[in-house]
């Protein structure tokens, strides 16, 4: 690995009066140069905790963190600093100077950097301009909405000229059209700049639209990693599933549903077009069961397409394995989610 981030067997303890708390436990993760790459967790998973690990916000209590073969980890304070400008930096709540316009937060961080107020002027303008708010400079951050306080924030964090951006829920404030338009901006930073960028959320639509590749964790560990799409198409751990399966309607209805032993419900997941209305009757007839497709979408992942069609299927035990090996044979993922028969 030429370049990124390396996180060798971090481990981060808190001590506790009662007993330590332990927010990361012994993970490593590689997240090479330009990726965008998405660490999500529900709360108290130690995403933000690892995440500070990796500017040495917070300080490993064992382990090596490396950028671009430095080891941040082993650096006195004074080489340390120099190594964290290439690191900035965007937070939930902008974190803003209130005191401070537009102008004057964007152009902190170029203090004592020994360019001259002429040439800060110039940066500063080219980078609001590059956000979208050149218009904004002499405001305050009270006269913003979220998603401009947020663009703000995100100039001021490239005005170092960094090559990592760390998003600690970046969007979590934001209402869904603001946070795409924040995802579009950051994707776009990527693409352009080539800047890595690591993202920390609880959010799975945020990883889907902005991400290359994704860390799942629980209680301080990764559970699962890998390529964003294979992780929406094969979720293997718990935790996993539970974020990428949509919310509730086929597991709702199959709770609701009348005592007919041989209804069971399948969510079938499907690349490309490989699934659809021809495959569903033509499952009907050779296998002679009613079928229903109750709901059905069609994504694009990372640049590959993403099915998924919620049926419910009336047929014995027999049957319904027969129709299961089939949607093997085609390379269709089924699913039981559940039915008046099912053995749970």
């Amino acid at each position: 690995m030429s370049g990124g981030i390396i996180l060798d067997h971090i481990v981060k303890t808190f001590p506790d009066r009662d007993s330590p708390v332990h927010a990361v436990q012994d993970v490593s993760l590689r997240i090479g140069e330009g990726e965008i790459y998405g660490i999500v967790g529900f709360s108290g998973a130690g995403k933000s905790t690892l995440v500070r690990c990796i500017n040495l916000l917070e300080r490993p209590t064992s382990g090596r963190v490396l950028i671009d073969k430095v080891e941040l980890t082993a650096l006195r304070p004074q080489a340390l600093k120099a190594e964290r400008r290439k690191i900035g930096m965007i937070f939930q709540q902008f974190n803003l100077f209130a005191t401070r316009t537009v102008f004057e937060n964007v152009a902190f961080p170029l203090k004592h950097t020994g360019l001259s107020k002429a040439q800060i002027a110039q940066k500063v303008t080219s980078l609001l301009k590059y956000v979208e708010l050149e218009n904004k400079a002499s405001a305050y951050p009270s006269q913003l909405s979220g998603g401009q306080k947020q663009r703000v924030a995100i100039a001021r964090a490239l005005a170092t000229d960094p090559k990592i951006l760390l998003c600690d829920e970046a969007t979590s404030a934001l209402d869904p059209i603001t946070t795409s338009s924040i995802l579009k901006l950051l994707k776009k930073l990527n693409q352009e700049t080539g800047i890595t960028i690591v993202v920390i959320t609880h959010q799975m639509q945020v990883v889907k639209e902005l991400c290359h590749k994704v860390a799942v964790m629980e209680h301080g560990k990764v559970v699962e990693e890998g390529d964003v799409f294979d992780i929406f198409a094969w979720p293997k751990h718990p935790v996993t599933r539970n974020f990428v399966a949509s919310a509730g309607n086929v597991e709702e209805e199959a709770a609701a549903a009348p005592a007919d032993l041989n209804d069971r419900y399948l969510r079938l997941k499907y690349i490309g077009d490989s699934a659809n209305d021809a495959v569903i009757s033509q499952i009907s007839r050779r296998f002679d069961a009613d079928i229903s497709i109750l709901s059905g979408s069609i994504e694009t992942i990372d640049g590959k397409s993403l099915g998924q069609l919620n049926v419910r299927v009336n047929a014995d035990a027999g049957r319904l394995t027969a129709i299961l090996d089939y949607l093997k044979d085609l390379r269709i993922e089924a699913e039981v989610i559940g039915g008046a028969g099912s053995a749970d």
